[in-house]
């Protein structure tokens, strides 16, 4: 996927996919975001993960390929392969955006508008999630038209964990599942994975396959059309980011979680 300098370009994986959705709805097209329009990769760049094109398209299912050390996606096993996500170290930032608006909806679920995806887990003992790691805090930003920038009242990781499949029990290399969750799907902010098993926390995320959600309202803005992430130059450990997902409304819903289990993930050598 190429750098893009305008709305952004067609990011959904697979012919077929794009063409069912095309059909379906026109230009919107993907839940994802499809192009990238700045990266800074911060004062501490990760040279392992430094494509900004690998938080394009879908999150992360399956992970540790390229390490062999493969396993399911759950919040316990993150994603960690170079090709999963992008590295955003202090000082440093990413501009992301969809191929179509964004629309402010006080009718979601919960007022969610948008998922962000990274790669904090939840560490466990005893089998139950007894703390978030990774989670660094991190700037979002919305706009328009990639000029007027809005902040948005949370954190980066102020979320949940990723999952990638709703039938996965295993905390540590589980085999992909065969039911995917749904990426575009938000997770009821009061539940608390602590002290929670795996299968708990699934249950918790009710077919939602986590995130941190964002709600634009506060921001005085009807729609939005580019997402950017920045690390605080406070901070001092990289934020690590997967990929972002926008809530459909109730009439395209279906035709976003068909392209997020049919269009392919980005792969790995």
């Amino acid at each position: 996927m190429a750098r893009v300098s305008g709305f952004g370009v067609l990011g959904i994986r697979g012919a077929a996919a794009a063409g069912v959705l095309v059909a379906a709805f026109g230009a919107q097209a993907s839940p994802y975001a499809t192009g990238w329009l700045g990266y800074n990769p911060g004062s501490n760049p990760n040279a392992t993960y430094a494509d900004p094109n690998s938080a394009l398209g879908s999150p992360t299912r399956f992970t540790g390929v390229q390490f062999n050390y493969e396993g399911a996606v759950n919040p316990f096993f993150a994603p960690f392969d170079p090709q999963d996500m992008v590295a955003i170290s202090p000082g440093g930032s990413l501009t992301l955006s969809f191929d179509h608006n964004v629309y402010n909806r006080p009718e979601n679920p919960f007022g969610i508008d948008f998922n962000v995806f990274g790669n904090w887990f939840y560490q466990e003992v005893g089998g139950v999630a007894v703390s978030k790691y990774g989670a660094i805090g991190g700037k979002i930003e919305v706009s328009k038209d990639g000029s007027d920038w809005r902040t948005v009242q949370v954190q980066f990781t102020d979320g949940f964990a990723t999952l990638g499949y709703v039938d996965t029990f295993i905390t540590d290399r589980a085999p992909a599942g065969n039911i995917p969750t749904d990426f575009t799907k938000a997770v009821d902010p009061s539940l608390n994975p602590m002290g929670k098993t795996l299968a708990q926390i699934i249950a918790g995320y009710n077919g939602s396959g986590g995130g941190t959600g964002v709600d634009i309202d506060s921001t005085g803005l009807d729609f939005i059309r580019f997402v950017r992430l920045s690390n605080p130059e406070t901070n001092t450990g990289n934020l690590y980011l997967d990929g972002i997902a926008a809530i459909p409304t109730p009439v395209t819903a279906s035709l976003f979680v068909i392209a997020s289990i049919i269009a392919p993930r980005r792969r790995r050598a």
